[in-house]
């Protein structure tokens, strides 16, 4: 590829980018009226371990390796894609499926286009209103079934419990169904919400606080779905040489 290329390629991820941050910043006085009104609240959580994403990458690698050829379907994709993961992946000949709402897949899709990416084992499945348990349940159905699935979507009770009972289904015996963001709280994501303009635009129409009890967005829904559901009730074992305070490696 010409450095030509590289250039123009750069450009166009920057517009994007570039697009994406002006967009925050016509938002900016809806931002500071989420502030106004949760004027008072306050959050701190202490991370428990030196770089929790330096060491789940390292986590998430190896179980890579241990499934070449395989599936992995990763429930919840975030703002940007993984790219070194990504390239990890077709490295290994893996069947990537990432879900999550249609904007955000289609953003995802935009910014490998640009990279170049080749996208071969690269697919996602969307959904346009509702939430991913309706897609999950869709894959279910087609007889699909994956030798990794990454849960790291809402993060609360009333979405991924029934996105958790269905990734169960749809994870092959012996298979690894990956729980991020253990601790996490809708009161850890309303403190970052309030700190960081660009956190709030991402998440502002996703989450509706009051859905829950004042004590129930202090309690982390992930870390008690997977206790009470997963390992006591379903069997599943925690992979103590994988797993991190925040990230949860289960073994179906």
């Amino acid at each position: 590829m010409t450095k030509h290329m590289e250039t123009i390629k750069f450009l166009r991820l920057l517009k994007v980018r570039g697009s994406k941050k002006l967009l925050h910043l016509l938002y900016f006085p809806l931002w500071l009226l989420f502030k106004l009104r949760n004027l008072g609240f306050t959050h701190a959580e202490k991370d428990t371990e030196e770089d929790p994403r330096v060491s789940k990458e390292r986590s998430i690698r190896k179980l890579l390796e241990r499934i070449p050829g395989g599936k992995f379907l990763e429930v919840g994709i975030g703002e940007f894609p993984h790219f070194e993961r990504l390239k990890l992946i077709n490295e290994h000949s893996i069947s990537y499926v990432g879900c999550d709402f249609k904007s955000v897949c289609e953003s995802h899709e935009e910014e490998l286009a640009i990279k170049g990416f080749d996208t071969k084992n690269i697919s996602f499945a969307m959904n346009s209103t509702g939430t991913y348990s309706w897609t999950l349940f869709e894959m279910l159905q087609k007889g699909e079934q994956f030798d990794v699935i990454y849960v790291d979507g809402h993060h609360t009770f009333y979405i991924d419990l029934p996105a958790m009972m269905l990734a169960d289904k749809l994870l092959k015996p012996g298979g690894y169904l990956l729980l991020d963001d253990i601790p996490w709280s809708l009161s850890f994501l309303k403190a970052n919400m309030m700190r960081s303009l660009s956190q709030w635009y991402f998440y502002r129409t996703m989450y509706n606080f009051s859905d829950y009890t004042k004590e129930q967005q202090s309690l982390p829904h992930i870390k008690m779905i997977a206790e009470e559901l997963l390992i006591k009730r379903s069997g599943y074992k925690k992979d103590e040489n994988l797993s991190l305070p925040h990230w949860w490696v289960l073994r179906k």
